[in-house]
């Protein structure tokens, strides 16, 4: 992960069964100092309900390629970013 020029080691979970955006967790943000207006909400599977905030572009490597993507944060802990099917759709990703 990349906010400006230095990168960032990331724990990544690729969710097939997540209809959410792209997450990054509210520690990973907080430690690139990103920060966004609350946006919404989503609920875990548990019925925990999260926060969402807009963080903004990141950049992500993917098949050693930078790309820019789009973040929300919220307050996960067991990862630092969950990506799901609607971006390993747009991503044109298939799993197997």
């Amino acid at each position: 992960m990349a906010q400006g020029p230095e990168w960032t080691k990331a724990r990544v979970l690729v969710d097939s069964g997540s209809e959410h955006p792209p997450l990054l967790s509210q520690k990973l943000a907080d430690s690139l100092s990103l920060g966004g207006p609350l946006v919404g909400g989503a609920t875990q599977a548990d019925s925990a309900f999260l926060p969402l905030h807009d963080v903004g572009s990141l950049h992500i490597i993917v098949n050693v390629l930078p790309v820019s993507q789009n973040f929300l944060s919220a307050p996960f802990s067991q990862y630092d970013v969950i990506l799901g099917k609607p971006w390993l759709k747009e991503n044109k990703i298939l799993l197997d």
